[in-house]
């Protein structure tokens, strides 16, 4: 499923599961409309009430969390989308599921969109963190190196100007 919103141009969002494809529908069509703040507030909800149902671990509550990562993005809270997906990315690590290289990869992109230098330094640990924890369990991406190693830059310059 694509949509393409006035503000932001192409809105990739993955196929849901049969059961959130209506609520994602309705999601994506918002976002189309470029109508970012309702999105999010339709994600948020379906976040939180697959969460309590079924758990933060249930596949749909997954998915869900990684909708609403992606429309924090383009609505441009990149901290908030960073931490999204690194909870999504988290999850995804501890069921072995390859897919968390890419979740790390998408809360790399919004992390470079924060512009607080000391959340951009603790969030960019953990997303070095996750990347160790990617490597060890063989989950890591070889394009995902060289994204590390500039996320590594960027930290330690970062941290440099706190000494």
């Amino acid at each position: 499923m694509v949509a393409t919103s006035r503000v932001t141009g192409s809105v990739p969002v993955v196929a849901p599961p049969a059961e959130l494809a209506g609520p994602v529908g309705r999601i994506n069509a918002l976002v189309t409309a470029g109508r970012l703040e309702e999105a999010h507030l339709l994600a948020s909800r379906l976040r939180e009430n697959l969460t309590e149902e079924a758990g933060a671990e249930d596949p749909r509550a997954v998915e869900a969390r990684a909708v609403e990562a992606y429309i924090a993005h383009l609505r441009g809270d990149h901290r908030e989308a960073t931490v999204l997906a690194l909870a999504v990315a988290r999850i995804r690590c501890r069921a072995g599921d390859r897919r968390a290289s890419e979740e790390v990869a998408r809360a790399a992109a919004a992390w470079q969109g924060i512009d607080d230098d000391r959340a951009a330094v603790a969030h960019g640990r953990e997303l070095l963190h996750m990347w160790d924890r990617l490597h060890r369990r063989g989950l890591l991406a070889s394009a995902d190196a060289e994204l590390a190693d500039r996320v590594r830059r960027r930290v330690d310059a970062l941290e440099a100007a706190y000494v």
